[in-house]
């Protein structure tokens, strides 16, 4: 039921390019839709936060009507206990966690956003619970924050997943004990398709650009104007070149 945008990636990936969403059969909304207006504003508005790549040797052009925001953010895996809740240790990123508390922040309060249309999905268990220490933090204690499980049947107007992962060589520990959004295509095909008018998607581009899937989101956002990076943050320019135009050998 989510904007149309949301299912071109998945569609493609895991539908054969059938998936379609029962809101519109095309990719333009209509021209006088109030409400789609009002999210892509939004989007736009929580992009002023952040710093577009600007990929100079593309003739694609921003497309400004898909309520879609890639942030990348080069952070760093912290191992975390969390006892209370699994006995074991987790994973957090604290870096991707202060993003996504600062774009609500933004969106709560300068944009009058109710945190009831706001839902966070993360990787692991930490990032979880760190993503809602924060929030308490600032008074917004109610955006509901869970693992993508946790949105198995459920879906929010606005939601914000951070991957979490950022170091891809733990990746295949995740694999092991089935956790993370890395090489997971049907947990990727979850939190791609929860959001029901706006997307954003918090993680780390060199680490996007090893996974089979999560390479084309990363493209795809790159391609379409949607990727961002934190302002004055350049060390992520070289992995998003050898994505948009690899060499060849």
């Amino acid at each position: 039921r989510g904007h149309p945008s949301f299912l071109l990636v998945p569609s493609k990936l895991f539908y054969y390019d059938k998936l379609r969403s029962v809101k519109n059969n095309t990719m333009i909304p209509h021209e006088h839709d109030a409400e789609h207006d009002k999210w892509c504003q939004i989007t736009r508005q929580v992009e002023s936060l952040s710093t577009l790549w600007d990929d100079k040797h593309t003739t694609h052009k921003k497309v400004r009507d898909w309520p879609i925001h890639c942030r990348g953010v080069i952070g760093k895996d912290t191992s975390v206990a969390v006892y209370e809740s699994w006995g074991s240790n987790s994973w957090s990123n604290p870096q991707e966690a202060q993003v996504i508390v600062e774009m609500i922040h933004f969106m709560v309060a300068k944009l009058q956003v109710s945190t009831m249309h706001i839902g966070v999905m993360a990787a692991f268990r930490a990032q979880v619970v760190l993503i809602r220490q924060l929030l308490r933090s600032k008074q917004l204690g109610a955006v509901n924050v869970g693992l993508v499980e946790d949105y198995q049947s459920s879906e929010r107007q606005i939601v914000l997943l951070s991957l979490t992962r950022s170091n891809p060589r733990f990746i295949p520990s995740d694999l092991k004990s089935n956790a993370g959004l890395y090489q997971q295509p049907k947990r990727m095909n979850v939190a791609l398709t929860r959001a029901l008018q706006m997307l954003v998607v918090v993680g780390n581009p060199h680490t996007m650009e090893q996974d089979p899937y999560w390479s084309k989101w990363l493209k795809f956002c790159i391609h379409h104007g949607l990727y961002y990076h934190s302002p004055n943050k350049k060390d992520d320019h070289d992995s998003l070149e050898r994505i948009t135009h690899p060499r060849s050998n």
